[in-house]
């Protein structure tokens, strides 16, 4: 299955599928005949697939790269030493740059990738179920900084993204839920067909049915296409719908510092959030309440380990990138498979919120 991120001249294609990981020596081939390739891993994955990387070396002009693995080194540093191993290697504009890996992987090497030389060719291959339905989708490219998620990067597209299930046979368990938490997110962006096909089949996605499982990943990506086609820089506000669960999330990860919590399970918890902010202010119909409830039931909700400040929760919301004029914006579910952007909601409502959830 191949879907087209329509983006003009910077239109490139995703390719989903399973079993895809022999043909992408070929496919790189085929795409960049002359190029060589500096491919982005982190030690996880070099390890568990070096037949596969070996493989790939045999048949393609490869240097490999690997980085440590973890959000705790979504770092500058992390991205220097991409950089510097560029440099050293000797690479040229001509060059392509392989991301192989979960989002971490895909966004500091993505980063690396939109500055060395003003620019080389990325490709992404997603290791994670996150990385495949969101972060390796839409060119967002980023490192954290101390006091904040993702301050600190660029807008740039990959000229393609190969998208292969089998990775996800080796993924820990609560790496796949906590994508599964990302997939869901659609559920409440991407239209009522959408949000049925989740509540229909989640049992199925969470336990690995292949077709279930891509036709997930296949509509999380068509959805994110859709809204970046529309909206690639984040400027018409369509982009921030993507965003639904994210503003509780990013102050949850900071607030332990980026140590024991992993993206999508933070990104549960603020859709649970989003949820109980929506029932408060009243953007959900009561009738709804029980729908949404069932949706969300599906996968529990990951231990914290220890209670977070509400306050400090919210002051933190203060320095992510989806503050405006000084307001924070909140993605907000309206109807089953609709959210609404507000940027009008009270401090006093937020911290009721984080304190009926936390507290």
């Amino acid at each position: 299955m191949e879907i087209t991120v329509d983006l003009g001249m910077r239109s490139y294609p995703v390719t989903i599928d399973r079993n895809i990981t022999g043909n992408i020596a070929s496919i790189l081939k085929n795409k960049f005949p002359d190029s060589r390739f500096a491919l982005i891993t982190n030690t996880t994955i070099s390890s568990l697939y070096r037949e596969m990387i070996d493989s790939w070396k045999s048949k393609l002009d490869i240097t490999v790269h690997e980085m440590p693995d973890g959000e705790q080194y979504k770092t500058i540093d992390t991205w220097k030493g991409i950089l510097d191993f560029l440099i050293h290697e000797k690479f040229e504009r001509s060059s392509v740059m392989i991301a192989l890996g979960g989002g971490v992987v895909g966004d500091v090497a993505g980063f690396a990738a939109s500055v060395f030389l003003r620019g080389i060719p990325v490709v992404q291959i997603p290791t994670t179920l996150l990385a495949m339905v969101d972060s390796s989708i839409g060119g967002k490219t980023a490192v954290d900084h101390p006091d904040g998620k993702n301050l600190i990067g660029s807008f740039y597209q990959p000229r393609m993204v190969l998208v292969d299930t089998i990775f996800l046979d080796t993924l820990p368990h609560n790496q796949f839920i906590s994508g599964c938490a990302e997939l869901i997110k659609y559920a409440f962006i991407g239209g009522r067909e959408t949000f049925n096909f989740v509540e229909d089949n989640i049992e199925k996605i969470i336990t690995k049915d292949n077709a279930a499982l891509l036709e997930g990943i296949a509509r999380s990506i068509e959805i994110k296409a859709g809204v970046v086609s529309q909206d690639e820089h984040e400027t018409k506000g369509l982009r921030a719908l993507l965003n639904y669960g994210h503003t509780f999330a990013h102050s949850l990860e900071r607030f332990y510092n980026f140590n024991g919590i992993l993206h999508g399970e933070a990104v549960h918890w603020g859709m649970h959030c989003a949820f109980i902010l929506g029932k408060r202010i009243g953007t959900i119909n009561r009738a709804d309440f029980e729908i949404y409830e069932n949706i969300m039931a599906h996968i529990p909700y990951p231990a914290l380990e220890s209670s977070p400040d509400p306050q400090v929760l919210y002051d933190m919301m203060f320095t992510d990138k989806k503050v405006v004029s000084g307001k924070v914006r909140f993605v907000v579910p309206s109807v089953p498979g609709e959210s609404v952007v507000r940027k009008d909601i009270a401090a006093e409502d937020v911290l009721a919120v984080l304190k009926e959830v936390f507290e």
